[in-house]
């Protein structure tokens, strides 16, 4: 058997009817990992369940909405009642927002989106780590960014913040629950092709080409399923001395810094 073989672990995933985390649960459910697909919408969260389905996969699909802990509490209870564990989480779901000023930033805008970006993974993490305990061990992968290492010319200053921090809470729970067997680590993506991306992307290939080659040396974007592999890898035994370490998949990016 493969050491990146999941058969016979629980994922969860969410942010999981689109981009990233949808790349994510293809990825777990090829590697043998039962998959709870975690979305605010329904109609996409079915389709993805579907489609593991048919390339013969196990999936279920739940519900939650990431400013929620009653929500949160209950994804997690939902993937341990439904796979009689939770081996795998991958915190995800995230929302973003346009370059703003800071003496122009409402608080309206700054409090959602740490509700999501930060809260909802420390409040994702907390639930996960109980019942990892619970059942002795499992891995933790949050997404982070490459914004958790500098600044930004297209997010706001809520996201950046968020990001870092996000970072921050990875490696306080490395090292809390390492001695429980429980590991934790990041992906931290560059520019992916995500619906995040769209904006650029309708401005027409030039402009997309113009954009990417002042963000990193490749002068592409980088694609959810190599994200999701990243994932793959964190979340098998091929990984068990990997903790507290975040994966950067930038094309180069941090290296022009």
């Amino acid at each position: 058997m493969s050491s990146q073989s999941l058969a016979g672990k629980s994922a969860l995933v969410t942010g999981a009817t689109s981009g990233i985390g949808e790349a994510t649960a293809y990825a777990l459910a090829d590697a043998g990992a039962q998959v709870l697909v975690v979305g605010r919408r329904s109609d996409l969260g079915e389709q993805v369940v579907s489609n593991i389905h048919k390339a013969g996969g196990t999936a279920s699909f739940y519900a939650a909405d990431m400013h929620s802990s009653d929500d949160i509490n209950s994804m997690v209870e939902t993937a341990v009642s439904l796979f009689g564990k939770l081996d795998i989480a991958f915190n995800n779901a995230g929302i973003f927002d346009r370059m703003n000023d800071f003496h122009t930033y409402s608080d309206d805008s700054w409090d959602d989106m740490l509700a999501v970006n930060l809260t909802g993974v420390f409040r994702c993490m907390r639930a996960e780590l109980t019942a990892m305990l619970t059942s002795g061990g499992g891995v933790i992968i949050n997404n982070a960014s490459t914004v958790s290492h500098r600044g930004s010319h297209r997010a706001g200053p809520a996201y950046v913040a968020a990001k870092h921090g996000v970072l921050g809470l990875t490696k306080q729970a490395a090292i809390q629950y390492v001695q429980h067997n429980i590991r934790v680590n990041a992906v931290s993506p560059g520019p992916t092709e995500t619906p995040v991306a769209a904006p650029l992307v309708s401005q027409g290939p030039e402009a997309v080409a113009l954009a990417l080659s002042q963000l990193n040396p490749t002068g592409k974007f980088i694609s959810p399923s190599a994200i999701a592999q990243a994932v793959v890898y964190l979340a098998s035994d091929a990984a068990s001395m990997v903790n507290g370490s975040e994966i950067v998949l930038d094309g180069g990016q941090l290296a022009l810094l």
